[in-house]
Formats: structure tokens, C-alpha cells, sequence
């Protein structure tokens, strides 16, 4: 019967086509619908209703759009914002043009040029309107990236995971050769399955296909507008006028070896009193992206920088990017600048804004501060920004923030751009001084702007759960672990009972599902604090070269602290709700993009040792099967679940463990298994494993029977 039912789209379309108040009843004439099938209507009405599709309100002029209505994107405008065009029946129409504003959410899917969208639509003026979306529909037409396969018939493979079929170019589509990577946009219809090929995006033989398909699954764009270029080109080295020179103080950078822009500079030394001031200076990009300026909406747009392994993309032009706001060595730089000064324990005592000009005295590499911190050398600097670290460290252990050691895999290409290496750099002290000190410098700027009643986008992360402690609970305690569910939720209750299975086999089993019971930090105008830093405020600010987020707090203290007539203005205060949740949501979009690009590399570099054998790690648990982690690269694939036995197999509500209602045998994340590698698609980044038979050291569920099940199955949502 829902077979013979229209589509919400059809529906939306027929109530525009008319000039007045439309019934049920003539959406059932009009599609034909009798007898029982009208129970299956009003009952997809209702539900179209509660989501906000219908009301009993009508547009009565023919020539506009309805108020809520079938959207197709098709591309960008000269500001970088999406552009869409109504859809009518399946096929894209060529006028009005729609604005798509996008309002974020933590639980929104990135938009992508083909998405169709259910839209609430504003009439702007002539032939424009603005769009605010309700959320992707349908599985008809939308975007695929795919590789050409020419066999007399142009074919085209996707790249996605999800899609398993093959689609056949359309006639019109612009020629492309076997082998391109091309953006297509699926055509709906009868028989094979179609696509309109959109945009050729090179050869997927090219070294930079892998990043290329992350980006272009996620909508992210490498050129800049040329406006934006334009303005870019014209800025100029800062002067000294109206700035503190702070150029006498011994400031360094310390980064990666690979950096190429450098957002803060450190400096320290001790005080009369046995503490220390320390300096932390960050760029002042607010002196070369003004509010409202083309450069600002890109940068707004683009939300952060995007890491990838083979290139960075940057949130603004290089120019300013790498050059002029990047406080390069033994140049003058413009800064925005936080004079902190603490006591011999580490406790704040004070803080002081500075708008200055400084000169880096030194670029140093994570690797050579540590040599100079573990007494390498004699640099009198460096020894003060040490003793103020340990100090500061003090603090930082008194407030015990959430303490996870997780590692974090680098990968190293070679010149063809393909993978030398994938290593675990080690975790340094000097790593930690620098994070201690931005860390400070950022709770400065929340309590400064606090204190002068100025709106601000906090970064925030909320407590976990009670229902994910008490599942993390109940996992760690067959591994040894235990928590005391009678004391409040609080960072150092985890780290209690992690530090007492520090040196035990289960130990990154607890991290992972540690981890796994956390909120996800986000950023908001509304402040309830940073669980994971113990913090009660928090607000980024030490990296606004490649940060909106940081730019904006930069803002907010010129114009708090009148440093300037660049501060924040009254129209981005207003939408300082909406651009909190956009950038949340660029965050998220470089996440996914950085994690794709990631595993098809991996997955490339892995093809060649398919049938080898290995010792990995369960790191996610599915109806689908294990994720596994490998030990040595971390490299990551899924085990069946057909693979794992004849019984049937639950994950948990909490995905923390996966059970067999027969014998009991359950998996739980961060456990460890030996595990063949039996496929890799390094254009999907997908790894395929098999579990040994006997490698692996899943346990029976405690009181486990044969025909009895004593855990819960994973609830349907």
C-alpha cells in the first residue's frame, strides 16, 4: 500500500501548484488514492505536518515558492554560500535561485553540491529567496563520487562505501576517460541506474585522489573567491602605531617540524615572589580580516583549516595564512597578547591583554624544545619556560582534567605522494608545555570577556551521560576496573580508576571506553563549562589563523577592551548563535573529511599485504561486525560478523561490547585479537579482516547458557 502512496516531495509540489487552501481530499483525488490506501495518506500527512512541512497557511500567488518546499543545491555564489534551485516532480528548475543558510547542529549531515533538501524558503527579493534547511530527504537524485569504466558504455564506480551499484553516465554528461574521478549527480528514473557527471575532479591515478574525494565528499572547497584573493593581495605588514611594542620580549614558536603557520608565540620568567610570568602571544588576524569583508564571510564559510595528509586547506589565503599573520622568526608581527602571572604553584594570580608588535626570537621544533627542556643546551629563556611549566603543571594535576593516553598516528608520504611511513610520534613534554599555556591563555579570554559582559562562543563539553557511566561501569569491571557510582560525575573519577590499571593488559581497553563515554565538545554562546579540562570557562582563542572560532573571540576583547575599531560588531554579536553552530559543524565536516582521506591511504598502503596476519584491537562494535585497530599502524577494518561464528551476535545499547546469544562469547572494545587481512578497496578505505581461530581473547559472558541470553540487545532507533 506505501508503494502506491506519492512521495513527500510530490505532495509539497501539488499543494505549490495550487492558488488556495488545499484538503486531504484533493491530495487523494489528485494521486488517485482510494479505499484503504487513504489511511496510509493522512497518516504520511500527519507526519509531514508534525515536522513542520504543513500548515493551514497557503502562498496564494502562483509565481512564488511555498513557504517549505523541494530544494536541489547546485553549486556556489561569489561569497562561497550554497546555491539551490526548487525541484518540481524530480527535475531541477532553472530559476529561483535559493541561498542555503546553514544553521549547524551537531547531528547535521554536511551539505554537498546535488544534496536535496526539505527547505523553509523566505522570499528576498525578485527571482532570489533564502533557504534554512529541515533536513536531506529522500535516496533520489543526491551527489556520487565515482571512477570512470569505459567498456564501449561510459560507467561510473563510486568511490562511497554505502553505494554498491554502478551507475551509467548520461548521454549530456561531458566526456571523461577511464580512470577520472568524477562528481555525478544521480538521475531518477526507470531501468539502469543513471548519473549526470557534474564535475571532473582529474585521474584517481593522480597522487592527490585520495584528499581530492575527502574534500569533495564533504563539500570542502581548496580556491579561494576572487574577491577574496583580491583583498588578500592587498594588505599590508602591520605598523607600530596604536600597539604596544613588545618586540625586547624573548618570545619563541614551538611546532611541528611540518608547520607552516605558527598562531602562538611563549615566553617566560620568574617573578620576585617565586612564580613566574608567562607571555602567550597569538596573531592578530583581526588586523587583517575585517568583519563583513569577503575575506570574513570565506573565512566564516570555511569555518577551520583542513589537515589532511598530503595538504592543508587553508581557512584564509596564504598570504596571511603563511606570511603576514604567521609570527614567522626574527620578523614583526602583529599580536594580540595574554601577560599571565603565577605563583610557585602554578595558580593564576592575574592576567593582562596586550594589542602589541613582537618579534619571534626563534622557531623551535617540538624535538628541539625538548633536547633545550632536558638540559641540552644552556638557553636561559627556555630553562625559565621550563621552571614556569612545572609550576603550572602542578596546577594542572591539582584540578585533575580527564587524563587519556591515546595514540595519535602520523603518516609520512614520500615525493610521489605516496606512503614512506606510518609511525606514532611520542608524546613530549614540550607537547604539553605548549598545550598547558594555550589552555590558560584561553581561560583568560573567557573570564576577561565575562567579566566585561560581552557575548562570547564558549567552547564547551558537557558531562557524560548517566546511562553511558553506568554502562562504563558495568564494562570495566570484568577487566579490573571499577567506578564509584556514588560520587559525582567528574573527570577525576575516571582518572582514578585508570591510573590504577596503568600498567595492566586491559589498560587502552579503559582509555577507548573512556573515551567512548564522553559528550562531544562543541562550541555555543551559552556557557556550561569544559568537563573534560575541569574547567568552569573556556573559550578558544590561541589559533585564529586557522580558527573562526578564535577569530571572533579576538574580536570580542578588542572591542571589550577598546584595542582597536576592529572589534566585534553589533551584527555578529546577534549572530553569534547561528555561527556557533556552523562552525560545530565545519569542525565536524573536517573531521570526517581528514578521517576519509586517512583511512584511503591507509588502505593503499595496506593492499600489499593482503593474507598477512596481525595483532589489532577491537575499537567499535556494529550489527555489522568488529572494528578492528592494528597495533602497529593503526590501521583500521571491520570483521564481519559472518566471520565470527554461526551464532547470532548483539552489540550492546552503549556499543561498548558484542555478545553471542548462544555461547555467550562477547567482544569488548580495546581488547586484543589476531586478525588476516582478507581485502583492501584503498578507494572506498576499506579493510576486510577474518578473525584467527584461537586469536583472540574474548570472554563468555558471566552465567552464560547455551539458549540463554543475559545481556541486552541492541534497542532499534
Amino acid at each position: 500500500m506505501a508503494d502506491n502512496l506519492p512521495s513527500r516531495e510530490e505532495i509539497l509540489q501539488f499543494i505549490a501548484d495550487q492558488t488556495g487552501k488545499v484538503t486531504k481530499r484533493e491530495v487523494a483525488r489528485a494521486f488517485g488514492i482510494t479505499g484503504e490506501a487513504r489511511i496510509g495518506l493522512k497518516r504520511l500527512m500527519r507526519e509531514m505536518a508534525a515536522e513542520g512541512l504543513l500548515d493551514d497557511r497557503k502562498e496564494k500567488s502562483p509565481k512564488r515558492l511555498p513557504s517549505v518546499g523541494v530544494i536541489r543545491i547546485t553549486g556556489r555564489d561569489a561569497d562561497g554560500d550554497f546555491i539551490a534551485r526548487p525541484v518540481h516532480r524530480g527535475v531541477v528548475q532553472d530559476a529561483p535561485s535559493i541561498r542555503i543558510i546553514e544553521g549547524g547542529g551537531r547531528r547535521r549531515s554536511p551539505l554537498a553540491e546535488g544534496d536535496t533538501l526539505l527547505a523553509r524558503l523566505a522570499h528576498v527579493k525578485a527571482g532570489r529567496y533564502e533557504g534554512r534547511i529541515i533536513r536531506k530527504i529522500g535516496s533520489e537524485g543526491g551527489r556520487l563520487i565515482g571512477i570512470i569504466r569505459q567498456n564501449g558504455t561510459t560507467w561510473i564506480t563510486p568511490v562511497e562505501r554505502r553505494e554498491r551499484d554502478e551507475y551509467q553516465a548520461t548521454p549530456d554528461s561531458p566526456k571523461a576517460e577511464a580512470g577520472d574521478l568524477v562528481v555525478a549527480e544521480k538521475v531518477s528514473g526507470s531501468g539502469v541506474k543513471a548519473a549526470r557527471i557534474v564535475e571532473n575532479l582529474g585521474s584517481s591515478h593522480a597522487p592527490c585522489a585520495f584528499s581530492t574525494i575527502a574534500l569533495a565528499e564533504q563539500g570542502i572547497t581548496e580556491a579561494f573567491p576572487e574577491a577574496v584573493i583580491s583583498e588578500a593581495g592587498r594588505a599590508k605588514p602591520a605598523t607600530p602605531e596604536g600597539r604596544e611594542d613588545l618586540r625586547s620580549i624573548g618570545f619563541v614558536t614551538i611546532d611541528p617540524e611540518d608547520a607552516r603557520d605558527h598562531d602562538d608565540a611563549v615566553y617566560a620568567e620568574a617573578d620576585n615572589q617565586g612564580g613566574h610570568i608567562v607571555w602567550v602571544a597569538i596573531a592578530d588576524v583581526a588586523a587583517y580580516v575585517r568583519g563583513g569583508s569577503p575575506m570574513d564571510a570565506e573565512a566564516a564559510r570555511r569555518g577551520n583549516s583542513v589537515y589532511l595528509p598530503d595538504r592543508v586547506v587553508p581557512m584564509l589565503p596564504e598570504v596571511i595564512s603563511n606570511d603576514l599573520c604567521s609570527l614567522r622568526e626574527k620578523e614583526e608581527r602583529p599580536c594580540l597578547a595574554v601577560r599571565m602571572v603565577f605563583d610557585a604553584e602554578g595558580n593564576r594570580r592575574s592576567h593582562t591583554f596586550h594589542r602589541g608588535l613582537m618579534r619571534s626570537a626563534a622557531r623551535l621544533t617540538y624535538r628541539q624544545a625538548q633536547a633545550a627542556f632536558d638540559g641540552k643546551g644552556d638557553d636561559k629563556n627556555l630553562r625559565a619556560l621550563w621552571n614556569a611549566y612545572q609550576a603550572m603543571a602542578k596546577a594542572r594535576d591539582a584540578r585533575a582534567p580527564l587524563a587519556l593516553e591515546m595514540a595519535e598516528r602520523r603518516i609520512e608520504l614520500d615525493d610521489t605522494g605516496a606512503i614512506a611511513r606510518i609511525y606514532t610520534p611520542p608524546r613530549l613534554e614540550a607537547h604539553k608545555l605548549i598545550e598547558e599555556m594555550m589552555i590558560a591563555a584561553n581561560v583568560c579570554a573567557a573570564e576577561t570577556l565575562e567579566k566585561h559582559k560581552m557575548p562570547l562562543v564558549y567552547r564547551i563539553h558537557d558531562a557524560p551521560d548517566m546511562e553511558r557511566v553506568r554502562a562504563l561501569a558495568d564494562f570495566v569491571r570484568p577487566l579490573g576496573g571499577s567506578i564509584d557510582l556514588g560520587q559525582p560525575v567528574s573527570p577525576r573519577m575516571f582518572n582514578q580508576m585508570l591510573n590504577k590499571q596503568r600498567d595492566g593488559a586491559h589498560y587502552p581497553a579503559l582509555c577507548k571506553a573512556v573515551l567512548y563515554a564522553q559528550s562531544q565538545a562543541v562550541y555555543a554562546t551559552g556557557n556550561i563549562g569544559h568537563f573534560g579540562l575541569n574547567l568552569g570557562r573556556y573559550a578558544h582563542f590561541t589559533s585564529p589563523i586557522r580558527r573562526y572560532s578564535d577569530l571572533l573571540v579576538h574580536r570580542a576583547l578588542i572591542r571589550a577592551l577598546e584595542l582597536g575599531d576592529d572589534g566585534l560588531e553589533d551584527r555578529q554579536i546577534g549572530a553569534l548563535p547561528e555561527i556557533a553552530e556552523a562552525v560545530s559543524l565545519s569542525e565536524r565536516r573536517a573531521m570526517l573529511a581528514e578521517r576519509s582521506a586517512t583511512d584511503r591511504y591507509v588502505a593503499a598502503f595496506m593492499a600489499g599485504q593482503v593474507g598477512d596476519s596481525f595483532t589489532a584491537r577491537v575499537s567499535g562494535v556494529s550489527r555489522a561486525g568488529l572494528f578492528v585497530e592494528l597495533d602497529e599502524t593503526g590501521a583500521s577494518g571491520l570483521i564481519p560478523i559472518s566471520r565470527l561464528g554461526h551464532e547470532r551476535f548483539y552489540a550492546d545499547d552503549d556499543k561498548l561490547t558484542l555478545s553471542g546469544d548462544t555461547t555467550g562469547l562477547t567482544f569488548r572494545i580495546g581488547e586484543e585479537v589476531q586478525v588476516q587481512l582478507e581485502e583492501a578497496a584503498p578507494f572506498k578505505g576499506q579493510l576486510l579482516f577474518s578473525l584467527l581461530d584461537g586469536g583472540h581473547i574474548a570472554r563468555r559472558v558471566r552465567g552464560a547458557r547455551r539458549g540463554k541470553r543475559n545481556f541486552r540487545p541492541r534497542k532499534r532507533r
